[in-house]
């Protein structure tokens, strides 16, 4: 019984551990933008050939609102398409999600999209 009853303790552990967390982000900072919000692309999400990435980013205001985005980059194209966006408190709680995807921006010279793009790519 004290076998069994270490067994079940033993799983709770490792349940509540979070065994879960294999799929955890990898943040690489990249800049801050010109109302000082710093960025950063999870390197555990890249997913990029030679004209496509799909990739989460990341925007952390100064108000301690995290901004963070499923974006879609066409090389070629040079335009950032966000396909999902969620927001989050400064404790890391939810606040709005939108899973709509918004229509392609193009990227332009000198902006983070422009940065993210060097840091996929390397030109």
């Amino acid at each position: 019984m004290k076998q069994w009853l270490a067994a079940i303790m033993a799983a709770g552990i490792i349940f509540v551990g979070g065994f879960g967390t294999a799929n955890a982000a990898d943040w690489y900072y990249i800049d801050a933008d010109a109302d000082d919000s710093a960025w950063f692309i999870d390197n555990s999400s890249v997913y990029k050939t030679d004209s496509v990435a799909r990739i989460s980013v990341k925007a952390n205001n100064v108000e301690g609102y995290s901004y963070i985005y499923q974006v879609e980059i066409n090389r070629p194209d040079k335009t950032w398409t966000e396909l999902k966006t969620t927001v989050y408190t400064g404790t890391g709680i939810p606040l709005l999600s939108n899973e709509e995807p918004q229509k392609p921006v193009k990227i332009e010279q000198g902006t983070i999209g422009a940065e993210v793009m060097q840091a996929l790519w390397g030109k």
